[in-house]
């Protein structure tokens, strides 16, 4: 009997460690899989077992991830040859753009056209207009998703900001006929960004509130613990036509703008350009306003 049980009892031991060590090069696989998923890791599985038939497993898993490893790359290539066509199509079509904006000028200042003409002269004016305007979104959006480079951040007093912009853009408020509503405290408020970027920032904000607001618009800035919140917003018809959840993706546009020209890409902007300065923008429908939150770190020295 005791001539039967060893070879079991060794037989039994020798299953069990084969197990185990399978167990454990099952859990070797599940890892190095999740990494290839969450951290795009590229390196292939290093397994050798007894079963023939698991090897194969694991070098077939292996040519799937050369498979995607390959797919990625030239995903990659695709998306960098379709930024640079984006960039060179827009930079290309500015300088016409601006040609052709001079010449209707010139048109117009020679005083020769009748007032039909001079109809269908405005008509070209504004077409020129909204052109250029989508090729310069084209071209600092391609710049911006192309660049990068981390910005250098440096205490920014936001509030002289706001006021210099809105001192600036005083001829645009009175050409619309709206009345903005300020709620910008005189005290001096840091925060911690780029100089240069919030401009670009805070002129898509003000011009995309511009193209939609009626009659007012409001910029508000507070301070909530260590953020700075700067809300633009304006009335809109109907918040049913407005998805605040997909607002800032690319090309987004509201069913309330589709009669309106553009590319969709001021709010998307908008979003890179807070994303490179560690700052996050939200969007929120309030008492039938539309209302674009940028919230910025303070500067603190460190």
């Amino acid at each position: 009997m005791e001539a039967v049980i060893l070879p079991v009892c060794l037989f039994a031991a020798g299953m069990l460690g084969y197990v185990l060590s399978l167990k454990k090069q099952m859990r070797h696989m599940t890892e190095e899989l999740t990494r290839s998923r969450q951290m795009s890791y590229n390196k292939q599985l290093g397994i050798q077992l007894f079963d023939k038939d698991l090897n194969e497993l694991a070098k077939e898993i292996n040519r799937n991830l050369d498979f995607q490893a390959e797919c990625k790359r030239k995903a990659r290539r695709q998306e960098e040859a379709v930024k640079r066509a984006v960039s060179d199509i827009a930079h290309d079509l500015r300088t016409p753009l601006t040609v052709v904006k001079g010449n209707l000028q010139l048109m117009d200042r020679e005083g020769t056209l009748g007032e039909k003409e001079r109809g269908y002269l405005r008509i070209c004016e504004n077409k020129t207009d909204e052109l250029k305007g989508m090729a310069d979104a084209f071209f600092e959006l391609s710049l911006l998703e192309s660049d990068v480079a981390e910005p250098e951040l440096e205490a920014v007093e936001i509030t002289k900001l706001l006021f210099q912009m809105v001192l600036e853009q005083e001829g645009l408020i009175q050409e619309h006929q709206l009345t903005p509503r300020l709620d910008i405290p005189e005290k001096t408020i840091l925060i911690r960004g780029n100089r240069q970027l919030l401009e670009r920032m805070f002129y898509n904000l003000f011009h995309n509130t511009l193209k939609y607001a009626e009659s007012t618009f409001a910029i508000q800035l507070k301070r909530v613990g260590q953020v700075c919140e700067v809300t633009f917003s304006n009335p809109i018809a109907d918040s049913s036509t407005i998805d605040t959840t997909h607002i800032f993706d690319r090309a987004y546009k509201a069913d309330m703008s589709r009669h309106r020209q553009g590319a969709g890409l001021g709010l998307y902007i908008v979003k890179l350009l807070a994303q490179k300065q560690g700052a996050a923008a939200e969007a929120a429908v309030k008492a039938g306003e539309l209302c674009i939150t940028i919230k910025l770190p303070l500067f603190s020295v460190t």
